[in-house]
């Protein structure tokens, strides 16, 4: 059988199956550097080197609306859904930095809604070695389940001017339900599905995660708070298992 060089394979598209399931075939203006409503830039590699721990950032900026939220969504994936940010205080601007999985060569789409419903989104084509999904299984599962939701913060500190600027550390191994463990068997999917960051009992941003977010998932976050108070960061996970930490600024 001959082998298909790997920047030859296709790039996996699925939008008619994502907007017919998410946003229940809305219009959505594709973002074209021309609109009026504003624009979203997409930072990520052209060829991906490793498809379970792939770099991916964005930059969403609204010119007279209000970011209300902004979806991730990685059409080769088994679960096309990766991420939705929920923008819980009125921002403009919107940026994060992350780590994603690759199955295979993928149209990425970042879309943010705004809090009037309109829709707007761009995209970029990644290509992959493949198999990001399926990662490796541990033999030491008690280990493994013993250091998941351990958190680390780091706040900007090149910039104390600048709004909390943080980078949010959280191990888990997030897992799809796609690895094989040592013992030959799928290991049942495990994974961070929702985080809350807060300051002053107030919430400020919720992140809806699917299993597309890499292992030991990793947010540098900017304009989402003002404020320089303690930072409250609340974790679940598929299993309902509650974590949280309080982080000083």
């Amino acid at each position: 059988m001959q082998m298909v060089p790997l920047h030859a394979a296709p790039i996996v598209e699925n939008w008619r199956v994502i907007q017919e399931a998410f946003f229940n075939e809305k219009s959505v203006l594709t973002d074209d550097g021309k609109l009026e409503v504003g624009h979203i830039n997409i930072d990520a590699p052209v060829q991906a080197e490793d498809a379970s721990l792939v770099p991916f950032s964005f930059k969403v900026t609204l010119k007279q609306s209000f970011i209300a939220k902004v979806y991730l969504f990685t059409d080769a994936n088994p679960i096309l859904h990766t991420a939705t940010f929920h923008l819980l205080q009125k921002r403009q601007i919107f940026e994060l930095a992350t780590r994603i999985r690759l199955e295979e060569n993928s149209v990425v789409r970042v879309i943010a809604e705004t809090n009037a419903g309109q829709l707007l989104m761009a995209t970029v084509d990644i290509k992959t070695p493949g198999g990001g999904c399926g990662g490796g299984g541990t033999a030491d599962e008690a280990a493994l389940r013993a250091s998941a939701g351990q958190m680390k913060v780091r706040f900007n500190q090149d910039n104390p001017e600048a709004s909390s600027a943080f980078s949010f550390y959280i191990k888990h191994p997030m897992r799809t339900g796609f690895e094989r463990t040592a013992q030959g068997y799928y290991a049942k999917a495990w994974y961070i599905n929702q985080l809350t960051f807060s300051e002053n009992d107030t919430d400020m941003l919720q992140i809806d995660l699917g299993p597309g977010i890499s292992a030991d998932p990793y947010f540098k976050l900017t304009q989402i708070s003002a404020l320089k108070t303690p930072l409250f960061v609340k974790a679940t996970d598929n299993e309902g298992k509650r974590l949280q930490q309080t982080f000083a600024f």
